[in-house]
């Protein structure tokens, strides 16, 4: 049996923030008068466990009679997870949440998972049954020991889960929001960075994580360090909406990125992940312990996010400021960060819609576009390629929108070539033939072009879209396979007027 005395000589109340405790003395959960309440506590010390509270009575003082349970309280039939039983706790602890400092007893981050009302239905020599009513878990549980165990050593199983039934996850398709020219102030918008990396859901279970593209593409293989993103997370399930970057001087870097971008071989996979480590910036929150949250509007989302996460290197919530999107932009431009993101306040999540809800403004013009030909190199590129010719879809059609021809290092270059070539094709896959636009330079420059099937999709930074519909000066940032070609959109490349 646990004593609350243990619990008192672990710790060092001037330097932890945790109660010290009442009473001393020790409660057998198989015999003491049971209270009414429960928590679970959600521990990230040198390892994850979970702490199975139940309020129990010492005489007349209120304790917590405590589990460490390793793998939480099982919410399935089957076999029994392991649950051992620790010193009391003070009833005061059941609202502890925080930090206890590195160099005392259980360093990390404390959470609280679960709390509630609980009813004692069974109390017998090595065995107490209970049903927990509470936020996430509802239902009766045995907890016993084994006749070969110590007295610390006990089991705990499921007998009944009585939550209701999940309800469907919604369609896993991002939001997207609309380009505008100009930054703005309005106290009914919330205003935050946009991460210039990979946009992806995180499908997040009890055991296992995840990862879907924007274009419904598995990449959890592609990023091994986010296989255990759902031990950061304080729920059962959840569906988070955010993006993978990789950080370099204290900013997102996509070409740093664009290296692990198509990896397949996993031994190339693992020296990248270690060389180039990825993190995850979450912004949204769709889906939730079992409940869609996307008729939710945008605030309630936000502070749900923020509780859910206890944030690590491996994973960080987008901070944001609400009504002051013109200091923001400029803090962004300084910063030399891609741009920002406005959402308006109340506003749901609309899968796959790209909405006026939801705005970007951009420090520095990028695009997503798709490749449809190269043309030969000439002088020191002469074994390889000059330039990429790239275009967006207009009503269904390639457009042309110009030739990129920076922005490549001698190792992209030749990476570049045989994905080119693997890809040829007779005929032009643009709708215009940029060789015979009227007035155009192009006629001239593309003596020899090479044309390929339209199934790459570069990213491109520029520096503003001509009246004649071409990208200026254009530089190379990386291929992506995280977008279809088809929502390389011609009207993605300016910005919309702001009304």
């Amino acid at each position: 049996m646990g004593d609350v005395r243990d619990y008192a000589k672990k710790r060092s109340f001037d330097q932890t923030p945790e109660p010290p405790p009442e009473v001393a003395g020790d409660v057998d959960p198989t015999k003491a008068a049971a209270g009414n309440t429960f928590v679970i506590h959600q521990h990230h010390a040198t390892r994850l466990h979970f702490d199975l509270r139940l309020e129990m009575m010492n005489g007349p003082t209120p304790v917590l009679v405590s589990w460490a349970v390793p793998k939480n309280l099982p919410i399935k039939p089957g076999r029994p997870n392991l649950a051992v039983h620790v010193e009391d706790h003070p009833f005061e602890y059941g609202s502890f949440s925080g930090t206890i400092p590195a160099g005392n007893y259980g360093a990390g981050e404390v959470r609280i998972f679960d709390n509630g009302t609980y009813e004692m239905l069974e109390q017998a020599p090595g065995k107490v049954t209970f049903r927990l009513h509470g936020r996430r878990m509802q239902g009766v549980w045995h907890l016993f020991r084994p006749k070969a165990s110590n007295d610390k050593d006990w089991l705990v199983r499921l007998r009944e889960w009585e939550a209701p039934p999940p309800e469907p996850v919604p369609s896993l398709k991002p939001m997207m929001a609309t380009l505008v020219p100009d930054a703005f102030d309005d106290d009914g918008w919330i205003f935050e960075p946009k991460w210039d990396g990979v946009r992806a859901l995180a499908i997040c279970q009890r055991d296992a994580t995840a990862l879907l593209s924007r274009n419904q593409n598995d990449i959890t293989a592609t990023y091994p360090e986010f296989a255990k993103l759902h031990e950061r997370l304080v729920c059962n399930d959840a569906i988070i909406d955010g993006e993978i970057v990789a950080m370099e001087a204290g900013r997102p870097s996509f070409e740093r990125l664009q290296s692990r971008i198509n990896l397949q071989n996993e031994r190339d996979i693992a020296r990248l992940a270690s060389q180039i480590p990825a993190t995850f910036i979450a912004f949204d929150l769709i889906y939730m312990d079992g409940g869609s949250l996307i008729h939710e509007p945008i605030e309630v989302r936000k502070e749900l996010l923020e509780e859910l996460i206890v944030v690590s290197d491996l994973v960080q919530v987008s901070p944001f400021t609400e009504g002051e999107g013109i200091t923001l932009f400029e803090t962004a431009r300084r910063m030399n960060l891609e741009g920002i993101v406005g959402k308006k306040l109340g506003c749901p999540y609309k899968p796959g819609k790209r909405v006026r809800e939801w705005v970007k403004v951009k420090t520095i013009y990028d695009a997503d576009v798709v490749v449809g030909g190269w043309t030969p190199g000439e002088g020191s590129r002469s074994s390889t390629f000059g330039a990429l010719l790239v275009g967006a879809y207009e009503d269904g059609e390639l457009r042309f929108v110009g030739s990129v021809g920076t922005g490549f290092n001698e190792k992209l270059l030749a990476e570049l070539l045989p994905e080119l070539e693997e890809r040829t094709v007779d005929d032009c896959p643009f709708v215009h033939d940029p060789r015979k636009e009227k007035g155009s330079r192009f006629g001239k420059v593309l003596r020899n072009p090479r044309w390929i099937e339209p199934t790459l999709v570069a990213k491109v930074e520029f520096r503003e879209l001509t009246s004649a519909g071409k990208l200026r000066a254009p530089s190379f940032k990386g291929l992506r396979d995280d977008k279809s070609p088809n929502d390389c959109l011609f009207e993605d490349l300016a910005p919309k007027p702001a009304g």
